[in-house]
Protein backbone atom coordinates (compact mmCIF):
# COMPACT_ATOMS: atom_id res chain seq x y z
CA UNK A 1 0.00 0.00 0.00
CA UNK A 2 1.45 3.29 -1.09
CA UNK A 3 1.65 6.27 1.28
CA UNK A 4 -1.19 7.92 -0.70
CA UNK A 5 -3.71 5.05 -0.36
CA UNK A 6 -2.50 4.68 3.50
CA UNK A 7 -3.71 8.37 4.06
CA UNK A 8 -6.24 8.40 1.75
CA UNK A 9 -7.59 5.26 3.34
CA UNK A 10 -7.64 7.28 6.83
CA UNK A 11 -9.56 9.69 6.02
CA UNK A 12 -12.05 7.40 4.71
CA UNK A 13 -12.27 5.74 8.08
CA UNK A 14 -12.52 9.12 9.78
CA UNK A 15 -15.80 10.31 7.87
CA UNK A 16 -18.70 10.20 10.17
CA UNK A 17 -16.28 9.18 13.14
CA UNK A 18 -14.32 12.78 13.62
CA UNK A 19 -16.77 14.07 16.60
CA UNK A 20 -15.33 10.65 18.37
CA UNK A 21 -11.89 11.04 17.33
CA UNK A 22 -11.26 15.07 18.13
CA UNK A 23 -13.07 14.24 21.76
CA UNK A 24 -10.56 11.39 22.36
CA UNK A 25 -7.25 13.14 21.76
CA UNK A 26 -8.73 16.27 23.53
CA UNK A 27 -9.49 14.48 26.44
CA UNK A 28 -5.98 12.83 26.44
CA UNK A 29 -4.41 16.51 25.78
CA UNK A 30 -6.04 17.96 28.80
CA UNK A 31 -4.90 15.01 31.28
CA UNK A 32 -1.97 15.43 29.94
CA UNK A 33 -1.33 19.30 30.43
CA UNK A 34 -3.03 19.32 33.63
CA UNK A 35 -0.22 16.98 34.85
CA UNK A 36 2.73 19.15 33.21
CA UNK A 37 1.22 22.40 34.45
CA UNK A 38 0.87 20.79 38.34
CA UNK A 39 4.59 20.13 37.75
CA UNK A 40 5.10 23.74 36.46
CA UNK A 41 2.84 25.29 39.42
CA UNK A 42 4.33 23.40 42.36
CA UNK A 43 8.47 23.78 40.94
CA UNK A 44 7.46 27.66 40.03
CA UNK A 45 5.32 28.49 43.07
CA UNK A 46 5.85 31.97 44.03
CA UNK A 47 8.91 33.87 41.98
CA UNK A 48 10.92 34.64 44.96
CA UNK A 49 10.91 31.22 45.99
CA UNK A 50 11.62 30.25 42.43
CA UNK A 51 14.19 32.69 41.86
CA UNK A 52 15.74 31.49 45.52
CA UNK A 53 15.84 27.66 44.80
CA UNK A 54 17.96 28.24 41.65
CA UNK A 55 20.86 28.57 43.68
CA UNK A 56 19.87 25.31 45.78
CA UNK A 57 21.40 21.72 43.83
CA UNK A 58 18.81 19.95 45.12
CA UNK A 59 16.03 21.93 43.39
CA UNK A 60 16.95 20.59 39.90
CA UNK A 61 17.05 16.90 41.38
CA UNK A 62 13.49 17.42 42.71
CA UNK A 63 12.39 19.27 39.56
CA UNK A 64 14.11 16.70 37.31
CA UNK A 65 12.80 13.78 39.23
CA UNK A 66 9.23 14.74 39.19
CA UNK A 67 9.51 15.88 35.27
CA UNK A 68 11.08 12.85 34.25
CA UNK A 69 7.98 10.71 36.27
CA UNK A 70 5.41 13.20 34.87
CA UNK A 71 6.86 13.06 31.50
CA UNK A 72 6.88 8.99 31.86
CA UNK A 73 3.24 9.41 33.02
CA UNK A 74 1.86 11.66 30.20
CA UNK A 75 4.27 9.44 27.54
CA UNK A 76 2.01 6.50 28.82
CA UNK A 77 -1.49 8.35 28.71
CA UNK A 78 -0.44 9.55 24.75
CA UNK A 79 -0.19 6.17 23.95
CA UNK A 80 -3.83 5.48 24.60
CA UNK A 81 -4.09 7.47 21.25
CA UNK A 82 -2.13 5.17 19.85
CA UNK A 83 -3.96 2.05 20.70
CA UNK A 84 -7.35 3.23 20.52
CA UNK A 85 -6.92 4.43 17.10
CA UNK A 86 -5.60 1.36 15.94
CA UNK A 87 -8.44 -0.76 17.18
CA UNK A 88 -10.43 1.92 15.53
CA UNK A 89 -8.81 1.32 12.20
CA UNK A 90 -9.33 -2.96 12.80
CA UNK A 91 -13.18 -1.84 13.24
CA UNK A 92 -12.97 -1.90 16.83
CA UNK A 93 -14.38 1.48 18.34
CA UNK A 94 -14.19 1.59 22.01
CA UNK A 95 -16.50 4.30 23.59
CA UNK A 96 -14.74 7.90 24.42
CA UNK A 97 -13.42 7.26 27.69
CA UNK A 98 -12.19 3.76 27.55
CA UNK A 99 -10.85 5.29 24.12
CA UNK A 100 -8.82 7.65 25.70
CA UNK A 101 -7.12 5.47 28.33
CA UNK A 102 -7.03 2.41 26.54
CA UNK A 103 -3.09 1.84 27.88
CA UNK A 104 -5.01 0.99 31.04
CA UNK A 105 -7.40 -1.22 29.84
CA UNK A 106 -7.61 -5.21 28.75
CA UNK A 107 -4.81 -6.41 30.52
CA UNK A 108 -2.39 -3.50 28.19
CA UNK A 109 -0.74 -2.06 31.24
CA UNK A 110 1.55 -4.20 32.30
CA UNK A 111 3.43 -5.19 28.92
CA UNK A 112 2.85 -1.56 27.51
CA UNK A 113 4.35 0.04 29.93
CA UNK A 114 7.32 -2.09 30.52
CA UNK A 115 7.95 -2.25 26.65
CA UNK A 116 7.61 1.87 26.65
CA UNK A 117 9.89 2.52 29.48
CA UNK A 118 13.04 -0.08 27.96
CA UNK A 119 12.34 1.37 24.52
CA UNK A 120 12.48 5.16 26.04
CA UNK A 121 15.35 4.06 27.93
CA UNK A 122 17.49 2.18 24.60
CA UNK A 123 16.85 5.59 22.67
CA UNK A 124 17.56 7.61 25.20
CA UNK A 125 21.27 5.42 25.36
CA UNK A 126 22.00 5.80 22.58
CA UNK A 127 21.34 9.22 21.92
CA UNK A 128 23.97 9.56 24.57
CA UNK A 129 26.42 8.20 22.30
CA UNK A 130 25.13 10.13 19.10
CA UNK A 131 22.47 11.95 17.99
CA UNK A 132 22.15 9.92 14.70
CA UNK A 133 21.99 6.64 15.73
CA UNK A 134 19.62 7.49 18.99
CA UNK A 135 17.07 8.82 15.85
CA UNK A 136 17.24 5.68 14.07
CA UNK A 137 16.79 3.95 16.95
CA UNK A 138 13.44 5.68 17.65
CA UNK A 139 12.54 4.62 14.50
CA UNK A 140 13.66 0.75 15.18
CA UNK A 141 11.37 0.85 18.18
CA UNK A 142 8.53 2.51 16.76
CA UNK A 143 5.98 0.09 16.15
CA UNK A 144 6.37 -1.45 19.74
CA UNK A 145 3.17 -0.32 21.26
CA UNK A 146 1.17 -1.83 18.30
CA UNK A 147 2.77 -5.08 18.04
CA UNK A 148 2.45 -5.11 21.79
CA UNK A 149 -1.47 -4.15 21.65
CA UNK A 150 -2.01 -6.76 18.90
CA UNK A 151 0.03 -9.41 21.16
CA UNK A 152 -2.06 -8.67 24.23
CA UNK A 153 -5.34 -8.56 22.44
CA UNK A 154 -4.71 -11.90 20.90
CA UNK A 155 -3.97 -13.50 24.46
CA UNK A 156 -0.22 -14.08 23.71
CA UNK A 157 2.51 -13.66 26.11
CA UNK A 158 4.53 -10.67 26.39
CA UNK A 159 7.72 -10.52 27.80
CA UNK A 160 9.74 -7.49 28.72
CA UNK A 161 11.24 -6.71 25.22
CA UNK A 162 8.96 -9.07 23.25
CA UNK A 163 7.42 -5.28 21.42
CA UNK A 164 11.06 -3.87 20.64
CA UNK A 165 12.80 -7.05 19.46
CA UNK A 166 9.74 -7.49 16.90
CA UNK A 167 9.57 -3.62 15.86
CA UNK A 168 13.51 -3.65 15.24
CA UNK A 169 12.85 -6.74 12.75
CA UNK A 170 9.64 -5.32 11.14
CA UNK A 171 11.27 -1.79 10.48
CA UNK A 172 13.92 -3.47 9.39
CA UNK A 173 14.04 -1.98 5.84
CA UNK A 174 11.61 0.38 6.59
CA UNK A 175 12.60 3.31 8.42
CA UNK A 176 13.05 5.75 5.91
CA UNK A 177 10.07 4.94 4.42
CA UNK A 178 8.65 5.91 7.82
CA UNK A 179 10.90 8.70 8.03
CA UNK A 180 8.95 9.71 4.90
CA UNK A 181 5.84 8.98 6.04
CA UNK A 182 6.18 11.63 9.15
CA UNK A 183 7.65 14.25 6.97
CA UNK A 184 4.61 14.13 4.63
CA UNK A 185 2.49 15.57 7.53
CA UNK A 186 5.16 18.77 7.92
CA UNK A 187 2.70 20.88 6.32
CA UNK A 188 -0.35 20.08 8.32
CA UNK A 189 1.91 20.50 11.29
CA UNK A 190 2.80 24.14 10.18
CA UNK A 191 -0.67 24.34 9.42
CA UNK A 192 -1.69 23.23 13.48
CA UNK A 193 0.87 26.04 14.69
CA UNK A 194 -0.12 29.23 12.83
CA UNK A 195 -4.04 27.81 13.69
CA UNK A 196 -2.80 28.10 17.27
CA UNK A 197 -2.82 24.49 17.73
CA UNK A 198 -6.58 24.19 17.10
CA UNK A 199 -6.01 22.47 13.73
CA UNK A 200 -4.23 19.29 15.96
CA UNK A 201 -7.35 18.44 17.07
CA UNK A 202 -7.66 17.28 13.36
CA UNK A 203 -3.83 16.21 12.29
CA UNK A 204 -3.47 13.90 15.41
CA UNK A 205 -6.44 11.74 14.65
CA UNK A 206 -5.71 12.26 11.17
CA UNK A 207 -2.14 11.14 11.68
CA UNK A 208 -2.99 8.71 14.16
CA UNK A 209 -5.37 6.79 11.64
CA UNK A 210 -2.88 6.86 9.22
CA UNK A 211 0.35 5.50 11.15
CA UNK A 212 -2.40 2.41 12.35
CA UNK A 213 -2.43 1.94 8.74
CA UNK A 214 0.72 2.24 7.89
CA UNK A 215 1.66 -0.56 10.87
CA UNK A 216 -1.07 -3.02 9.54
CA UNK A 217 -0.06 -3.19 5.95
CA UNK A 218 3.39 -3.50 7.46
CA UNK A 219 2.78 -6.07 9.99
CA UNK A 220 -0.77 -7.93 8.63
CA UNK A 221 -1.98 -9.82 11.20
CA UNK A 222 1.44 -12.03 12.22
CA UNK A 223 1.06 -10.53 15.81
CA UNK A 224 -2.75 -11.62 16.33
Amino acid sequence: MSRKEIKAEAKDKLRGNWGWAVLVFFIDFIVCSILAGGVTAGTHNGSWKYKMSLLNPEYYYKYGTTSTIMGIITGFIALSLVISFLNFRDGKKDGVLKAAFSSFTNGRFGPEIINYLLSTVFTYLWTLLLIIPGFIKSYSYAMTPYIVSDMVASGKTVQATSGITASRKLMDGHKMELFVFNLSFLGWFILGLITLGIGFLWLVPYYQTSRSNFYRALAGNQFK
